[in-house]
């Protein structure tokens, strides 16, 4: 065999190669079937915590009081709690309203409320945990691989019988560097090229009347063709607390059920959406991804399909 007849095999060879993991690569890479590779992350029964859980780690975690106001925060919190204020997570840009700001901006903001790579953080707010899923979202979404919830927020700490405290003091600068997580947020082009896919789910966690065009909160009025909706607030019991992990497996499990591919959650800026994606992660989901721009973008695009009913 010459050398130039090796050099042609060798040739051949590696192009099929390179068609062949092209060919891969597209059927993974456009694919709503394509599953969310592990990431370290809070494993799914350890996300919702207890007053007591907290107690018993005070100084071990950093603990952040989200979103209450700050004469709130003076009157009472949880001891060692940093008060961070709803604008950490929620801006406005390109005339969209409730999305996340920049990813220094939040970093920065979060270590000035001493959060650190390497230890874990429990986020609480004024009780139904709205407000402290934006936050989980959104240190989950920059990398930080362990976040909890204080389930049903500082009203549940108070009814365990917890003291607050009403001391301020600056918390000590914390070391967070950003590693976003892509996969963990959808944008309005991702949700366009897959929302006809029998595998994707979109999950509306905005109230009946929104989803059908009754209430119309945007340029246009209605919802996602192909979506589904389960309003936020049946993920609650009466207390603020999240459901029992059975009840909200039987809340999403004719939704889910057949679906393989990524649960995209949305409501009208990006909050209540969240609050789902907290409930899916519980729920042992790892394929979800909030749609930061939600019906505030979807819904003032006259270029994007919607439905009503």
């Amino acid at each position: 065999m010459t050398n130039r007849d090796i050099q042609v095999k060798v040739f051949l060879g590696v192009g099929l190669l390179v068609v062949f993991l092209a060919g891969c690569s597209a059927a993974t890479g456009s694919s709503s079937r394509a599953t969310l590779e592990p990431i370290a992350r809070t494993a799914p029964e350890n996300i919702l915590v207890s007053p007591d859980w907290v107690a018993e780690r005070a100084g071990d975690v950093v603990v952040i009081d989200y979103a209450r106001s700050m004469d709130d925060f003076r009157q009472g919190h949880i001891p060692g709690a940093a008060w961070v204020a709803r604008t950490v997570t929620v801006t406005t840009v390109n005339g969209v309203d409730g999305v996340l700001p920049s990813v220094e901006t939040v970093a920065m903001d979060l270590e000035e409320a001493g959060v650190r790579h390497d230890t874990p953080v429990v986020v609480y707010d004024s009780g139904n945990s709205l407000w402290a899923s934006r936050l989980f979202w959104a240190l989950e979404y920059l990398g930080h691989e362990q976040v909890h919830l204080l389930d049903g927020g500082i009203a549940a700490w108070k009814a365990s019988g917890h003291a607050l405290s009403t001391e301020i003091a600056a918390p000590a600068r914390g070391d967070f560097d950003p590693r976003v997580r892509e996969q963990l947020i959808a944008d309005e082009a991702f949700v366009l090229e897959n929302h006809g896919n029998n595998d994707f789910t979109v999950l509306d966690a905005r109230s009946p009347d929104e989803f059908s065009g009754a209430d119309v909160r945007a340029a246009r009025g209605g919802h996602i063709p192909n979506s589904a909706n389960i309003d936020w607030v049946r993920n609650l019991r009466n207390d603020g607390s999240f459901l029992t992990v059975a009840e909200l497996s039987e809340l999403y499990q004719q939704t889910l059920d057949g679906r393989d591919g990524p649960r995209v959650t949305l409501c009208q800026t990006g909050i209540r959406g969240a609050h789902t994606y907290v409930a899916l992660r519980v729920l042992g989901e790892e394929d979800v991804r909030l749609y930061d721009g939600s019906w505030a973008e979807w819904g003032n695009n006259p270029n994007a399909p919607i439905a009503q009913q």
